[in-house]
């Protein structure tokens, strides 16, 4: 069974975020100009940057937005990170409207072409769903963990 851990970091330290221990680091993460998470494992790696000048839940819960960013590499072979396809995804989450300036670039580091192409050409058939679905686990964290005591 594989498991994997959400942690976010912050200036001084890093925590793990779960719903049932973290409503203080919550309240903290929503009050912030800036958090990031990472999810990693042998297969790969994820960085998501939340970025709002107003604070987390304001720009969330209001007209401003928080800028979403994320970057993931899924490695070819386990463990080794020179050889990688991913891509980032960029978004503007609102609690109270769909998402917006969506964007997503695909990336392939890979030193076998053939393996390149195979991979180019399943990856490109799930595009609009990959960043569909990083927008929204992301528009559901702010919504059910971050900003979830500060509802509007």
């Amino acid at each position: 069974m594989r498991t994997s851990l959400v942690r976010y970091v912050g200036t001084k330290e890093q925590h793990i975020l779960t719903t049932d221990i973290a409503t203080q680091d919550a309240k903290d993460l929503g009050n912030s100009i800036e958090f990031e998470v990472y999810k990693v494992d042998e297969k790969f790696a994820s960085r998501s940057v939340f970025l709002s000048p107003a604070g987390i839940c304001k720009g969330f819960n209001g007209s401003h937005g928080v800028e979403f960013t994320n970057f993931t590499n899924h490695y070819i072979n386990n463990g080794d990170d020179s050889q990688y396809y991913g891509g980032i995804t960029g978004a503007s989450l609102y609690r109270e409207r769909d998402p917006s300036n969506m964007q997503y670039v695909p990336i392939y580091v890979i030193k076998n072409p053939h393996l390149e192409k195979e991979i180019r050409e399943r990856e490109m058939k799930k595009t609009k769903d990959i960043a569909r679905d990083k927008i929204f686990s992301s528009e559901q964290l702010l919504d059910k963990i971050i900003c979830k005591s500060v509802k509007k």
